[in-house]
């Protein structure tokens, strides 16, 4: 009887395998072959380009032609995807030759790094490359590009020298150097920025990078030793028109004010040290005047900021416009202490 069940179990496993092999024969009859070429706007082919068969692992992706073979199951949608640009997704047919082109995607910072020498995932410069990106810089009470760095950028110390409206601070990327000048190089837009940045309106960046590898010296030169700053403005989208309004106030106090001798202690003071007489006094005090000099030279700064934005674009070009008006008055009373900056900035492409 045991001897009767082993036979009847083997017969049964091998009627399975059977049947398993069968299936995949069938399954592997029913594919069709789809072959074609990705390429971009440009009509340049794009190479690594990864073409899957939706919602299964079956995929391969494009050679140093763009090209690509693939089978699939009949009525499949094939998944044309690339970093950098939009994916795609497209019906398999057999028999036609399936070409795709692929759109560029002006959205993808989060991706991928943009620097000097040329794109990287940030995953793998994240050592040498600190970001900061618009969304840092929203609700923040900064007047400068240079503060959108501060306490969001490790080894990167900012340095406020004065307390002046409009004053520019000082950026140490590594530090001080013996060269003429520890700061760093600034390049919006991949243009060196010669005369400093603090015409750059906040609401107008996309994203900064700070370069703090010594790779950067190579790109850049001897200018770079000290660090650089990649600063990207906004770019229009394609697609999408929008305006957009941004104001922003705010009010700054003193936080200590050093507490200074009134009247009668300034008198005892000058008459002990016999730095004046009390005949002398007697002649040019009335005894009535105490005045407090700090309330008299200082008083809170106030901060008004406006910006007005305009954007979109279509598949033939973009555009961006942005207004910005700041008014920053200072700690000292008078006008003298003030800072306004009047801002336009355009960017187009075709």
């Amino acid at each position: 009887m045991i001897h009767m069940k082993c036979k009847q179990k083997r017969k049964t496993n091998l009627f399975l395998f059977l049947l398993m092999m069968n299936v995949v024969f069938l399954s592997a009859q029913n594919q069709i072959k789809i072959s074609g070429t990705v390429s971009d706007a440009a009509n340049e082919p794009l190479i690594g380009v990864n073409v899957s068969e939706k919602g299964t692992v079956n995929g391969t992706a494009t050679d140093v032609n763009g090209q690509y073979t693939l089978s699939v199951s009949p009525g499949a949608t094939i998944v044309y995807s690339y970093i950098g640009y939009i994916s795609q997704e497209r019906p398999a047919v057999a028999g036609t030759m399936n070409n795709v082109t692929l759109a560029g995607n002006m959205q993808t910072l989060d991706e991928v790094v943009v620097v000097g020498y040329g794109v990287q995932k940030k995953s793998s410069v994240t050592g040498a490359i600190s970001q900061v990106k618009a969304e840092d810089m929203l609700n923040r009470t900064i007047t400068r590009p240079e503060q959108a760095l501060q306490g969001k950028t490790a080894g990167v110390q900012i340095v406020q020298g004065s307390a002046a409206p409009g004053s520019s601070p000082d950026v140490r990327i590594r530090g001080l150097s013996s060269n003429y000048s520890s700061s760093p190089l600034f390049v919006v837009d991949g243009r060196i920025a010669t005369n400093g940045i603090g015409g750059i309106d906040p609401n107008d960046i996309e994203s900064m990078e700070v370069l703090k590898d010594a790779a950067s010296s190579a790109i850049y030169g001897i200018a770079a030793g000290n660090g650089v700053v990649l600063i990207t403005t906004k770019k229009g989208t394609t697609g999408k028109t929008s305006i957009s309004y941004d104001f922003q106030t705010s009010a700054q106090t003193i936080a200590r004010i050093p507490q200074v001798m009134n009247a009668e202690q300034y008198i005892d003071y000058m008459t002990e040290a016999q730095y004046l007489s009390m005949d002398a006094i007697m002649q040019n005090y009335d005894f009535r005047t105490n005045t407090d000099w700090a309330k008299e030279a200082f008083e809170p700064s106030m901060m008004m900021r406006h910006n007005l934005a305009f954007q979109g674009g279509n598949p033939a070009g973009a555009y961006y416009l942005s207004l910005s008006y700041l008014d920053n008055d200072g700690y000292v009373k008078g006008d003298a202490d003030s800072y306004r900056r009047y801002t336009a900035t355009i960017n187009g492409s075709y």
